[in-house]
């Protein structure tokens, strides 16, 4: 009559980002304000409005509604919303629809179609080794 087996569709399954296969920990929803500076240890989303600096040693995602007034240092950063204030990170991906307005350094940049960003850019050196290994791999 009752059957024992565990049930494995009651817990709902974790957010996947877009741009990368890491479950997302930390979520920051859309209607959320929120002032400080944060330290995120996991993958983060954000989609309200964080006034402050931000952490993170893995991703962090603004989404479409998320708002940043503040620096963000992380491992990964993807950006669909607004950004104001300097980002460094390895790797930054702009999408259609964002907006970043400060100084980015990043080792590898993606941009879509349709971004908006004010500032100035600095490449670091992994992305100028790179870049430089298949020109010199291409002249031996």
């Amino acid at each position: 009559m009752f059957n024992k087996e565990k049930s494995s569709n009651l817990e709902s399954p974790p957010i996947i980002s877009r741009t990368s296969s890491k479950d997302i920990s930390t979520l920051i929803g859309e209607g959320c304000k929120i002032e400080g500076n944060f330290f995120i240890p996991t993958s983060t989303r954000i989609d309200g409005i964080v006034k402050g600096d931000l952490t993170g040693e893995s991703g962090i995602i603004i989404g479409n509604t998320g708002k940043v007034d503040g620096n963000i240092f992380a491992t990964e950063v993807v950006v669909y919303g607004e950004v104001k204030g300097k980002i460094e990170t390895k790797r930054l991906e702009l999408k259609k629809g964002s907006l970043v307005n400060g100084d980015i350094s990043i080792s590898i940049l993606i941009t879509e179609n349709g971004c908006m960003f004010n500032g100035n850019c600095s490449m670091n050196n992994a992305a100028e080794q790179s870049v430089n290994e298949p020109l010199a791999a291409a002249e031996n």
